[in-house]
């Protein structure tokens, strides 16, 4: 294979399960699939997932009926809090990002604005529920907000156009409840967003979840890069070749921040309840377990 210009972490992309070609034969073999369960087997340890609501398997996992239950939107610190299920829970921040995406042309100003007044701080309470998922920037440094910066946007927007900014919004309950908080902190400062159906089309800013394609900060990069209409290829080509790249993702991380229209929100975690039975459970920074690792214990009846 030849690539057209130098990208020294290409080996990471081949590490993700879409890079692998269909036939390559994986850890387990398919035993059975149907829309309540499906049934893996590898020698010594055959896994069944089965197909249930979040509520509905956390009732399953308290009752000890399964060994892995994801946790349902806005419950993780009321698990942390559980006596029974604390040690369960496992939380993993993804290399994954909650964003707000301007395609069309609202003024450099307003595209500021938002940027600067995003409800960050109850976004992070409320959706992640996790200390330190706010997000300011797309690299995943330890960023802190810009008070100052806040309240010089809030001193601006009576002076702002006046304009109607239709946001696209997908159809997921956790992204819905997000745009919300969002929504009405946006809406208390003056300013004039409207939440749309992301399938109705239409709209030229989107509320997105962006998902690294493989383990790298400059996968997002990548997207923020194609996926905004930015143009800072070259940037981006700076990024792919570098050796040591800390410099360059700082680059072109600060001149999408100075463009404003990639607006990052929050750091996406995953929450799981994973019972002590299972040893060696890991999942990675793209939410993906090696389950070929994981060593069940003899069974119990409770979590």
């Amino acid at each position: 294979m030849h690539l057209l210009q130098p990208w020294r972490r290409f080996p990471y992309a081949l590490t993700a399960i879409a890079a692998a070609p269909r036939f390559v034969p994986g850890p387990f073999k398919l035993v059975s699939g149907s829309a309540r369960r499906v049934v893996v087997r590898r020698p010594g340890l055959t896994l069944i997932f089965r197909r249930l609501g979040t509520h509905a398997a956390l009732r399953e996992f308290r009752r000890g009926r399964l060994d892995e239950s994801p946790v349902p939107v806005g419950d993780i610190v009321a698990l942390q809090r559980d006596r029974a299920l604390a040690a369960s829970v496992r939380t993993t921040r993804l290399l994954t990002q909650d964003v707000v995406v301007f395609r069309g042309d609202p003024e450099l100003s307003v595209i500021h604005a938002y940027w600067q007044t995003a409800d960050r701080t109850d976004y992070e309470q409320l959706v992640p529920e996790l200390a330190g998922s706010a997000a300011f920037g797309l690299v995943g440094r330890d960023e802190r907000g810009d008070p100052a910066g806040f309240r010089r946007a809030l001193k601006l927007i009576p002076s702002l156009p006046r304009v109607r900014v239709p946001i696209g919004v997908p159809d997921d309950p956790a992204l819905r409840f997000g745009a919300g908080v969002l929504y009405a902190q946006w809406r208390d400062v003056g300013l004039g967003p409207v939440l749309v159906s992301a399938s109705a089309g239409g709209a030229t800013t989107d509320f997105r979840r962006w998902v690294a394609a493989y383990p790298q900060a400059e996968a997002l990069l990548a997207q923020a890069v194609y996926g905004s209409g930015f143009g800072g290829v070259d940037l981006l080509a700076e990024v792919l070749a570098s050796t040591e790249q800390g410099p360059a993702l700082a680059r072109l991380d600060s001149a999408l921040r100075s463009l404003g229209r990639v607006i990052p929100i929050a750091w996406v975690v995953d929450a799981r309840l994973v019972s002590p039975r299972l040893e060696g459970w890991r999942e990675d920074v793209l939410g993906n377990v090696e389950y070929a690792a994981v060593r069940s214990l003899a069974s119990s009846r409770r979590p």
